[in-house]
Formats: C-alpha cells, structure tokens, sequence
C-alpha cells in the first residue's frame, strides 16, 4: 500500500467530473507508477500519455507499471523515447518524454486516440514541459474538451497551477519511509572525488543498504568510480547517467548479489526507485541548462541545486526503507527554493518554431508561465534570420523544412541548406555533434590542437572505421558512449535529409557555407588588414 493509493478514488472522480486534476505528491507517495493504472482500470477511454522529464525515468516507470501488472513491458504499458521504444496496437498507457509529447502535438494537433495526458514531475518545469502542457490546454479548449489533464509535482506548491488550469487539488501526504538528514563538510581544498570517498566509506561503516550518490556529470562519475578503486568482491561500483546504453542502466537500478554504490547525475532525481537504496549522498551540485549567449547554443554550467532538488534526492532513500541523506554542504548554501524555469533561462527559439509552424501565436498561447516578451523578441529576430519565418512572422518554406529536424533552429538550417548543397552525410555528423554532449575527451587537449569541428568529426568517422576500438578511442582522444550517441543522432538527421548527397571536390567548402547558413547573425566581413 502507497501513499496515493488513498486518493484511488478521488483521482477518478475529479477526472471524470472536471476532466482537470492537479496532483501534489511528495517522493515515494507512488504518483508515477499508480495513477496511470488508476485511470485505466476506470475505464477511461483513449490512450494515457505519461510525460516524464528523462528518458531514463520513462523506460524504467513504464518496465515497473507493467511488472507490477504482471506483463511485460510493450504490450498494455509502454514507453517511447529517442532511438528506442516498446509499444504495440494494445499499448493503452505510454510513458514518453516531454519533446516527444510536444513534436506529436506538432504532428497530430487534436492527438486523436487520446484520452488523458499526465505531466509528471511537472516542477522540473522544463522548457518542452511548459510549451507541451500550453498546447495541451489550448486544445482543450479549442477542439478537445474530452481531453483529460492531469499535473503532478513532488515539490512545487500546486496552488498556483490548479487556479490557472481550473483543476481541481488533491495531495498525497508523507513519503513512504522517514529519511534522517545530516549536513557535513564540503570539499574545501580537497578534489570532490576523494571528499565522496571519504563519505562512502563512513555511510558503508554507519548504514546499511546500497548508497546513492549524486554527481552533477559524468566526469565527476568517473573520478570517483577510480577514488572508490572500482569495488571490490563484496562491493559493487556503478555509474548511472544519460550516456550509459539502456543495459548498464538497468544494471545500476536492480538489485544484486552484492552491495553497491551508485554514482549519478540527477537522472536519478525523478521518477526512478533504485531498490535497496539506504543511504544518499549528496554533493549539492547539478549542471543545468542554459543559454551561451557566444555561440546561441543551449550550454550546461555548474549549479547549487535548490531545496526542492535537495529534498528530491533526500527522497530516493525513503523510497522502500528507512534512509539516512548525507549532504555535503551547509544547510544555508541552499538559498533557493525552487529550480530557475527553463522558461526564464533558455533560448526560445525551437519552440517559437514549434508554435509558428502549427499556426499559433506565442503571445496568445494559454501558458501557465508566460515568457518574457525580450525573449520571445529575440526568439523570432532570429528565425527570421534564419529564413523560417518572413518580416510577418509566418512559417516560410524553409520554416517548415526545418520543423523535421528534431534539433535546435541553428542547425536544422544547417541540415536544410546542406541537403539542397549536397554535403547531408557530413553536415548530419556535424550537427549531431553540436546539439550532443562533448565527444572529446581530455586527452585531446593534449594530442592535438585542433577544436575545430570539421577536424572531431574526421576523428569520430575514424573512430567507427575501427569499431570502435578503445585504444583508438584513446589515440583519437574520444570518449566511446557520447561518440556512439552522436552517431545515432547523426543517423537520424541523414534520414530525415534523405541520404547523402553527391561526393564532389569542393564538399568543404559547400559543407563551411551550408554551416553559415545556421549562423547569419554570426558573419563579419573584414573591411581593412588590422
């Protein structure tokens, strides 16, 4: 018996009578894994769409709903992710994450066959999240108004966003399992890694279970996996991020003969019950998205989380036993209280070109939060650079080539332009490489000069022409797991290019200017030698 399951009853009432529902649930109180089946042992018609922050966190929901119903995964309960998904004709509930969500709204705007749309850990309030619940309203509103809504948040005070979608408020009291919180010293001088390790083998002598640490990248993850020398035969060291491959993943969150420790990024904050958890260990810090204003692309910088971050991390150890959280930080470093919306912090642009490409105005759009109208501004300055929208704001038809591309507008320009020059197969590689996480490894600095990117993806293409070697990974100074990524996604934009394209002389060039197309608010001309 969870927590929610109390409100069984309630939840299916308030659907089925306003259609609307605001869910506040603190970790543990069971919200991701029963309320999908609450609703669909209530008969409600129409698909359940559950939106989940990451892809991790929607693979694994969906394989745990479908066990405790005694299925497997892909048949009633499925999941749809980048690159991977299991679903079939019987799938009634699919987990997805929010981009997901927001290009099939762009694809199928009444999403037919739908019956109830579920935001889960909608206090994350990530971008796609915001953009995808507005979409959602307004189509309620519009066309849909059997559509069912429901939002549910572990931290976020709910008041607030039941009052704007005129839901009705229900909320789930107390975690499974009382987590003790303690507060040590930080770092200081010392390197983190062996401030963690100190850490893990105090909580290996005091507590019992498995430990969970929580790292803001996997770099951190990997200093401290050689700190704690890797495990021994009693003891089990795993990582747990995005880059892994879906296997080591679930290696990380099932239980073992041996205990173990697991470092991770704040994958590991939602959604996800790592069984034996006793002890969380907490540095306080998380790379978050930002905008870099040099290069208009999205960036990740080093962040204190907040208190409602903190408090999600303290709850991974409540989850199936009594837990203890040690942070590694004073308790007056957590000086915010919530996260900074990604609404407030990052680009518009992709998804002002989501909203102009499905006829809609972003000013008139029902958000829960609107943006800020400098953004919004700069957001359309710079699709109309681009050429995806004219002087009117209306969709072009390069607009509209460009909405394929499951990318920032900067390089789906790029990909357009580089099919109609030619240079797809190259300009895809590029592109993959720009919106993914860094290839390179620190041993590049090192062996070669070069950052230009022309030059990594020269090395990548070589990379795969020996399989993947590890020993070339480390001459070339690449990392295999963000290497491998970036070909999937490269794999993904030649598709939607159409392949390759011709093979010519001055591929170079074309691939330079097809690159400048992506940049126009970027391009200077030398007037004089200086």
């Amino acid at each position: 018996m969870l927590p929610v399951d109390q409100l069984r009853d309630p939840i299916i009432s308030a659907l089925e009578s306003r259609g609307l529902l605001v869910l506040e649930a603190p970790p543990g109180a069971g919200k991701t894994t029963r309320v999908p089946g609450f609703l669909l042992d209530s008969g409600l018609k129409g698909e359940i769409i559950v939106v989940q922050p990451r892809r991790i966190a929607a693979r694994m929901a969906a394989r745990f709903v479908a066990a405790e119903r005694g299925e497997r995964v892909g048949e009633t309960i499925g999941y749809q992710v980048r690159f991977e998904e299991a679903v079939s004709a019987a799938t009634r509930v699919r987990f997805v994450t929010e981009g997901l969500l927001v290009r099939e709204l762009a694809r199928s705007p009444r999403l037919e066959g739908v019956g109830c749309i579920i935001f889960d850990e909608f206090h994350e309030r990530h971008l796609d999240a915001d953009l995808a619940l507005a979409l959602c309203a307004r189509l309620r509103e519009s066309v849909r108004p059997d559509l069912a809504i429901v939002v549910m948040s572990a931290t976020l005070d709910a008041e607030p966003v039941a009052k704007w979608l005129g839901a009705q408020r229900l909320r789930s009291e107390g975690r499974r399992f009382p987590v003790n919180v303690e507060h040590v010293d930080g770092p200081g001088s010392r390197a983190l890694e062996h401030a963690v390790a100190l850490n893990v083998h105090r909580a290996l002598r005091a507590y019992s279970g498995d430990l969970l640490v929580f790292l803001p990248g996997v770099g951190e993850i990997m200093r401290c996996m050689s700190a704690l020398g890797g495990g021994s035969e009693s003891l089990l060291v795993l990582p747990l991020h995005g880059e892994l491959p879906p296997e080591d993943q679930d290696r990380a969150v099932t239980p073992g003969p041996k205990r173990k420790v697991v470092l991770a990024t704040n994958v590991a904050e939602t959604s996800v019950t790592i069984e034996g958890i006793g002890v969380v260990i907490d540095t306080g810090l998380a790379r978050v998205a930002s905008h870099d204003p040099w290069s208009g692309m999205p960036r990740l910088t080093l962040q204190r989380i907040s208190r409602a971050s903190a408090d999600q991390r303290a709850g991974r150890a409540g989850r199936t036993r009594e837990g203890h959280c040690i942070r590694m930080y004073a308790k007056a470093e957590l000086t915010q209280p919530f996260d900074v919306p990604e609404i407030r912090r990052l680009d518009l642009a992709s998804a002002v070109l989501t909203i102009r490409g499905s006829g809609l105005d972003p000013v008139s759009l029902p958000w829960f939060e609107s943006p800020q109208s400098v953004a919004l501004a700069a957001a359309e300055a710079l699709l109309v650079d681009l050429g995806a929208l004219d002087a009117k704001r209306v969709m072009t038809k390069v607009g509209h080539a460009m909405l394929r591309y499951p990318t920032h507008p900067r390089l789906a320009r790029f990909m357009v332009e580089a099919a109609e020059r030619g240079v797809a197969r190259d300009a895809s590689l590029i592109a993959a490489l720009l919106s993914e996480r860094d290839v390179t490894s620190e041993r590049r600095a090192k062996v070669t000069a070069s950052a230009d990117i022309i030059a990594i993806a020269d090395a990548v293409d070589e990379l795969a022409r020996a399989r993947f070697d590890r020993g070339a990974a480390d001459r070339l100074g690449l990392r295999l797991g963000p290497t491998r990524q970036a070909l999937r996604v490269r794999d993904q934009l030649l598709r939607i290019a159409g392949g390759g394209g011709r093979s010519a002389d001055d591929d170079d060039t074309q691939l330079r200017l097809a690159m400048l197309s992506g940049y126009p608010d970027r391009v200077a001309k030398r007037l004089r030698d200086v």
